[in-house]
């Protein structure tokens, strides 16, 4: 199993959600609000007057082949909407209760 963390731009929520609907990744946990700058492009998403855009997040903990096809998902978006900011990372799940 594999857990993967999407953090997006806020204003590509709802293509994130489609395509989480589309793949089927039902079982997920989102945060809205979240902070950070990119490690290459865009600007910074602080909800600041100077950097007002925020991000949000979700992570899925999925099987291996669903992982690859989130990867695969977000690559998609990235490149349709990549001054926006989306990016993924997976690590493997050594358990879960």
């Amino acid at each position: 199993m594999k857990s993967v963390f999407i953090v997006y731009n806020q204003a590509l929520t709802e293509r994130v959600a489609e395509m989480l609907d589309k793949l089927n990744a039902r079982g997920f946990t989102q945060w809205k609000d979240v902070m950070g700058r990119g490690t290459h492009k865009g600007e910074p998403h602080m909800g600041t007057h100077t950097w007002p855009a925020m991000n949000s997040a979700v992570m899925c903990v999925v099987d291996d082949p669903m992982a690859a096809k989130l990867l695969e998902g977000v690559r998609k978006l990235n490149e349709t909407a990549e001054m926006q900011g989306i990016r993924a990372f997976a690590w493997n799940i050594e358990a879960t209760v």
